[in-house]
């Protein structure tokens, strides 16, 4: 199988585009299995449709994202920021 293209939507390239070197590194490589694989085990399905897909590429980020015509689709990347928080474990 030929490796997905990968485009963002207007907020999550805004996302991207914010992110540290560090986490847009592990963004990246999280891409890069998910274009060769986008139905990952890890993934799930989301609003119902399997086409749409959601994954925590690590424990700071989750994307949810599209498959369609050969594209990876990146609608949201969620950046967890655990600095500060309510309740410690």
């Amino acid at each position: 199988m030929l490796p997905h293209s990968v485009a963002f939507t207007e907020d999550a390239a805004r996302a991207r585009d914010s992110l540290s070197a560090d986490r847009r590194e592990v963004l990246e490589r999280g891409l890069a299995i998910l274009v060769t694989d986008p139905r990952h085990k890890l993934s799930h399905p989301v609003r119902g449709d399997e086409a749409t897909r959601g994954i925590a590429l690590s424990r700071n980020l989750f994307i949810e994202y599209v498959i369609s015509d050969g594209k990876l689709v990146v609608l949201v990347l969620t950046v967890i920021d655990l600095t500060d928080v309510l309740i410690e474990d």
